[in-house]
């Protein structure tokens, strides 16, 4: 392995620790539910799911569960939008 690899996963290693350099602006994710498969998207702030759950109600276990998943790169990034 070369010592310019080695760097640069140390280099990302320190990036993973500070989630606060990422700022999220959209992410989409197929999620494997009890019951069928969903599109669940992340846009500028706001989730979407295809479940018929979100579509009632705006909030579904999907996007509950991304959101807990990327809970501190989502919150570093409404801090930076607060900023602005």
């Amino acid at each position: 392995m070369s010592s310019s690899y080695i760097g640069k996963v140390d280099k990302a290693r320190k990036y993973a620790e500070e989630p606060e350099r990422v700022n999220i602006h959209t992410f989409e994710a197929s999620f494997i539910g009890n019951h069928n498969t969903y599109r669940v998207a992340y846009s500028e702030g706001d989730w979407s799911c295809e479940c018929a759950f979100f579509a009632t109600r705006r909030v579904c276990s999907h996007t509950m569960a991304l959101q807990r998943m990327l809970d501190e790169v989502l919150a570093g990034h409404a801090a930076e939008a607060a900023a602005d």
